[in-house]
């Protein structure tokens, strides 16, 4: 008992409430999709988070940076590992199927490059020059690995994190106009060579032959049916119709089952979430830790916000998970490892080491 006072007396406990609220979130969702089997899943993969993020949330620097370079060079091996295995999903290699769950290293592998990234950039700014060009090197070989698979989705994602990153640490704004016309170029490469990249974007402009846009508009006729107060927990009947309801459009689960007062307040969850670390950054002064700390609340942003606009039909479709909130045992470990790191850059503790 002594040793849990003592990790909550040094813990960000607003936080660490803030990220329990939108676990649980999740979870009561999770009760109102008709599969008890993902249902019994989503609850051993949201078990399993908790211990992942309470263990992380106690490491020091040093240890979190360790972990992070052996996760990414095992993760980065399977990546490379997945385009000689047979497994496939809608024309995807993303995943390795372990007996009955399936893991995505490219999920996972988010949060740890961001501490890579933190480490070599800071090491760059002490004027250790090799450290940056290593990391490009591995930055561009991830995301190459990602676009074959392909997964426009992710490149974006953590394209956008790296980015948001180094202009923390003082890139120029014409660096920051550079890599947007580099995420723009990627866009457009990919609308030209993979075809479900193609019909997203047909399907969210509209009105382009061939374009398909039944995904859209059952989850904008979930969110109308759903009103104020939603419809109530499991009387939504949209769900079996939508495809990857309890996944990519969770939100529009959420919006006709519990109504718009409750995906304001899932929103408000996470804008104080984002909040609270923007403020803790403010007190940090370790370079390391502030650019870490703003990659890591960056990605998790970013995914939100890509995860409700395409609920909403404001952006093309992604494929992507709400953090915390939508099934996927990928997803869950990934965003898990996210918050421990946050958590543990936070941490009183380790606040000199």
């Amino acid at each position: 008992m002594k040793y849990l006072r003592n990790w909550w007396s040094s813990v960000d406990r607003l936080n660490f409430i803030l990220i329990i609220s939108l676990g649980l979130t999740g979870l009561v969702l999770s009760f109102s999709i008709d599969e008890f089997f993902s249902m019994n899943k989503h609850t051993i993969f949201f078990v399993l988070s908790l211990i992942f993020l309470f263990i992380l949330s106690q490491f020091n620097n040093k240890n979190i940076r360790r972990v992070s370079l052996f996760a990414f060079i095992l993760l980065l091996i399977l990546m490379i590992i997945i385009f000689f295995l047979d497994y496939e999903v809608k024309g995807a290699k993303r995943w390795i199927q372990i007996l009955n769950f399936t893991l995505q290293p490219s999920e996972i592998i988010k949060p740890v490059f961001v501490i890579l990234s933190a480490w070599c950039i800071s090491k760059s700014i002490e004027n250790k020059k090799f450290y940056l060009p290593i990391l490009f090197i591995f930055f561009f070989l991830l995301l190459i690995l990602i676009i074959m698979q392909p997964d426009l989705g992710m490149t974006v994602l953590i394209s956008s994190t790296f980015f948001c990153q180094l202009f923390v640490a003082g890139l120029s704004l014409f660096l920051v106009f550079l890599a947007f016309l580099f995420i723009l170029f990627i866009s457009i490469f990919s609308y030209f060579i993979f075809d479900h990249v193609q019909s997203r974007i047909n399907s969210f402009l509209g009105g382009i032959s061939g374009s398909d846009t039944y995904q859209i508009d059952l989850s904008i006729k979930a969110f109308q049916n759903g009103g104020l107060l939603g419809k109530g927990p499991g009387q939504g009947i949209l769900k079996e119709r939508i495809p990857d309801a309890n996944t990519d459009f969770i939100f529009a689960v959420a919006g006709e089952e519990l109504g718009l007062i409750f995906c304001l307040v899932i929103i408000l969850i996470i804008l104080s979430i984002i909040v609270r670390t923007l403020i803790n950054v403010l007190k940090v002064e370790d370079t390391y830790k502030i650019i870490a700390i703003s990659g890591l609340i960056c990605s998790f942003g970013l995914q939100c916000l890509i995860n409700i606009f395409s609920s909403l039909g404001l952006i093309p479709t992604k494929g992507m998970t709400l953090p915390f909130v939508s099934y996927g045992g990928s997803s869950m470990i990934s965003i898990s490892i996210l918050f421990g790191f946050l958590l543990s850059l936070t941490n009183k503790k380790n606040e000199n080491l």
